[in-house]
């Protein structure tokens, strides 16, 4: 009795620590969450403008490599969780680095179709300062999932057509190995004799008759 009336306490003592870590855990996460949500869109346009420089062209070509490179790489490295070989917790920390590896274009999305003050100032940013970086970022984007998407649909075609012809060759090798055991089987066997064949009764001699 005393000793489950000590470990009771011990128990409640244990969930209200989970409880109040977890509160804190949550709060630190929500602070974290306004604090980026108010510095990284700024941050993400400047950074941008620094490397484009009101450039048109370099707008473009910086929009194609972040849209493409940092959408088609996270795809293929998501990919990977979906082996059955992968244990769940590497699963989880396949996808975070994908979702990490997509930063960029998370950051160009999330000034784009932001509603935030800061998501405003770097909307701003760039249409001054990267006018085509937006647009060819969205474009790139959308051609590395296409081109994700179809790359995986012949990768699959191949793989079972690869599988299809390991079964006929292994058809054929089985036929084979049937076929060449037949005829050892055969070589190998005495061959029947034939029953030998009765004599014709000889004639009576003619002369003999005639006496």
């Amino acid at each position: 009795m005393r000793s489950d009336a000590q470990e009771s306490p011990a128990k409640n003592a244990n969930w209200a620590a989970r409880i109040i870590l977890v509160a804190v855990v949550l709060v630190v996460l929500a602070i974290a969450y306004f604090a980026f949500a108010a510095i990284l869109p700024v941050w993400w346009a400047n950074v941008i403008r620094n490397q484009v420089q009101g450039n048109l062209g370099a707008g473009i070509l910086v929009g194609m490599f972040y849209g493409f490179v940092f959408t088609f790489v996270p795809l293929l490295v998501a990919w990977q969780a979906t082996r059955k070989s992968v244990s769940w917790p590497w699963k989880l920390s396949i996808l975070v680095a994908a979702v990490a590896l997509a930063s960029p274009n998370l950051l160009t999305a999330g000034i784009m179709f932001g509603s935030s003050q800061a998501a405003h100032n770097g909307q701003r940013i760039l249409g001054t300062e990267a006018t085509w970086f937006p647009l060819w970022t969205q474009i790139s984007a959308i051609a590395a999932v296409v081109i994700f998407v179809v790359g995986l649909i012949l990768w699959r075609v191949w793989r079972q057509r690869g599988k299809k012809m390991k079964v006929l060759k292994k058809a054929d090798a089985e036929r084979s190995l049937a076929a060449k055991a037949a005829n050892d089987t055969a070589a190998s066997s005495p061959a029947p004799q034939a029953p030998p064949v009765p004599e014709a009764p000889a004639a009576p001699d003619s002369q003999a008759d005639r006496r």
